[in-house]
């Protein structure tokens, strides 16, 4: 038990430095390195990298080492196209099965934003953003989509946290009020709008990523 609490700890403080690009993409990563760095040992260490392999957070090369995955203008927008197409999917099936007690917990976490915008805790609001694409997948209570969702909604991160980093506030509360629709039409038990609002959201993400590094060529 007591290993596999090690590799989990291993596993979200590597991850979450990889999706906040504290770790930057085709970064070196160093078991030594990274066991100095977060006070673990060698081995939660490597099996945290072997999990994130796993997900194609990153890259192990046979006899050179284990690299930061990279996220092409090309990978990203076949990613996207599967998260929409996932996303979609969940809300409008969520739209008839997701709880009140869900609708209620997403509706305070978009309550907490304001102070977060207002300090402009870019790490916080991504967790938030996660919790709220993710409740729609977990309303569905499918073990394999949500596996699924999670890793996509993973390899994207990078790129939420790039465009968002730079933003004002108005800005972040234009993005963040996207969301704010998603839930109120899930409370409206309505399929189509929850899917046209969730296809909206995401498009809206993708022009953001494209006004900041181009289109794929």
């Amino acid at each position: 038990m007591q290993n596999k609490l090690l590799r989990q700890k291993a596993y979200e403080k590597i991850k979450k430095a990889i999706v906040t690009l504290r770790f930057e993409m085709g970064k070196s990563l160093n078991e030594k390195e990274l066991s100095t760095e977060f006070k673990l040992g060698r081995t939660p260490i490597r099996e945290a990298l072997q999990q994130l392999a796993n997900e194609g957070l990153v890259v192990v090369v046979p006899r050179k080492g284990v690299y930061v995955s990279t996220v092409s203008l090309t990978d990203f927008h076949k990613l996207l196209d599967a998260r929409i197409m996932l996303e979609t999917y969940c809300a409008r099936k969520a739209a008839t099965r997701i709880t009140r007690e869900m609708l209620d917990h997403l509706r305070q976490i978009m309550a907490s934003t304001e102070p977060l915008i207002v300090a402009r805790d870019i790490d916080a609001l991504l967790t938030l953003d996660r919790q709220i694409h993710m409740a729609a997948v977990e309303s569905l209570a499918n073990q394999y989509i949500e596996q699924i969702a999670s890793q996509l909604y993973d390899r994207v991160a990078r790129l939420w946290y790039l465009s968002f980093k730079n933003l004002d506030e108005p800005e972040l509360r234009t993005r963040l009020l996207s969301h704010q629709r998603i839930i109120d039409a899930l409370d409206h038990r309505d399929p189509d709008l929850a899917e046209k609002e969730v296809r909206q959201h995401n498009e809206m993400f993708v022009d953001r990523i494209y006004k900041k590094l181009g289109t794929p060529s």
